[in-house]
């Protein structure tokens, strides 16, 4: 469940309101796929693997609500 959640924030979907674009988690969820698969490769723990993926998923909420708080100022 981590790893959805996780593509549809790096996809843009944002956590507060739910809008984005299908496309746009394709592609969050290929990148999870190419960092997964990157790590793999590396023989990287698979206990490491989901704190990396964590760790995305953070920095992605993150820029989400720096976006919000650019928005918001645009507006007032």
């Amino acid at each position: 469940m981590l790893e959805s959640i996780a593509a549809s924030v790096i996809g843009g979907v944002s956590l507060r309101g739910g809008v984005g674009r299908v496309g746009n988690v394709v592609l969050g969820a290929f990148v999870l796929v190419l960092v997964s698969n990157a790590m793999n490769l590396m023989r990287v723990d698979s206990k490491i693997q989901t704190v990396v993926v964590g760790i995305v998923l953070i920095a992605a909420v993150a820029v989400d609500a720096w976006r919000q708080r650019v928005r918001q100022r645009k507006v007032a």
